[in-house]
C-alpha cells in the first residue's frame, strides 16, 4: 500500500464523520424527522459513492480492512473523547452495536 493509498484512506475516513458531525444533528433540528432522513441518505450516500465508488478507501491485497462504519464509529467516539464527553455513557451503546454487528453477520454467513 502506498503513500497515496493511505492518503486517500485516512482522508475517505474522516470524510463520512466529518459530514455526521456537521450536518446531520443541523439537518434534523431544522427539518425536523424528514429533513434528519434526507440529510442522512445525502451523507451517507455522498460518502459512499466517494469512498467506495470513486475509491477513496483503499481496501484489498496489502491493505488493512477499513470501512465506513469503522470510520463512523471511530471518528465520533473520538470527538466525543476530545469535547470531554462522558465515555462511560457510550459504553451500552457501544455494546450493542457490537451484539448488533454479530447478529448481522451471522444472519448474512447463514443466507
Amino acid at each position: 500500500m502506498g503513500i497515496d493509498a493511505i492518503v486517500t484512506t485516512i482522508f475517505g475516513g474522516m470524510l463520512f464523520p466529518f459530514l455526521i458531525l456537521m450536518l446531520w444533528g443541523k439537518g434534523a433540528e431544522e427539518g425536523g424527522i424528514f429533513g434528519g432522513i434526507v440529510i442522512g441518505g445525502f451523507i451517507v450516500g455522498t460518502s459512499w459513492l466517494a469512498n467506495h465508488g470513486a475509491g477513496l478507501i483503499v481496501q484489498g491485497e496489502g491493505a488493512p480492512w477499513m470501512d465506513m462504519a469503522w470510520a463512523a464509529g471511530i471518528g465520533i467516539m473520538a470527538f466525543g473523547i476530545v469535547t470531554g464527553n462522558d465515555i462511560k455513557k457510550s459504553i451500552p451503546s457501544l455494546l450493542f452495536a457490537i451484539v448488533g454487528g454479530v447478529i448481522g453477520g451471522y444472519v448474512l454467513a447463514a443466507m
